[in-house]
């Protein structure tokens, strides 16, 4: 079986020529969700996630080093489900429609919903994202993410 690789276009390139290096105006980003006892998570402009606090790493069953491998949001093992009974895998136009990608697509405030499977049992998250600036730069840098889970946990 073949497998595709989801391009989503983005307004804003990797920094560096490697994409690895972070950019320097995301750093105090860095600082405050890595600290945060909110369910959050920054992600660079190119989606890779370069920070998330401790209960965003729970509730999404990341391990600390996350931050260490800076995987891409749609990349990181996240098993994105559908709403309806089946818990059908989200499809490709499905995933460009979550608040923490599509902010960096708009450039705009986004808020969705977002129904994961983690070790088995299905969660719902509200999810805010909000993109991130540095003038004179007019594109976002980034985006910042915050996650209310809903029900029982």
């Amino acid at each position: 079986m073949t497998q595709l690789e989801l391009v989503i276009p983005l307004r804003a390139t990797a920094p560096g020529p490697d994409g690895r290096r972070l950019d320097p105006a995301l750093a105090t980003w860095r600082t405050a969700v890595s600290a945060s006892a909110d369910a959050c998570m920054l992600l660079a402009a190119d989606t890779r996630i370069v920070a998330i606090s401790r209960s965003a790493r729970h509730v999404l069953g990341f391990s600390i080093e996350v931050e260490v491998a800076m995987p891409r949001f749609l990349d990181a093992g996240i098993r994105f489900l559908d709403f309806t009974a089946g818990a059908h895998p989200l499809v490709d136009s499905e995933l460009a429609r979550l608040a923490p990608v599509q902010t960096l697509q708009t450039d705009s405030l986004e808020r969705s919903l977002m129904r994961i499977d983690h070790r088995g049992v299905h969660r719902t998250f509200d999810v805010t994202a909000s993109p991130l600036h540095s003038p004179p730069r007019l594109d976002a840098i980034g985006s910042l993410t915050f996650m209310t889970p809903m029900g029982p946990a």
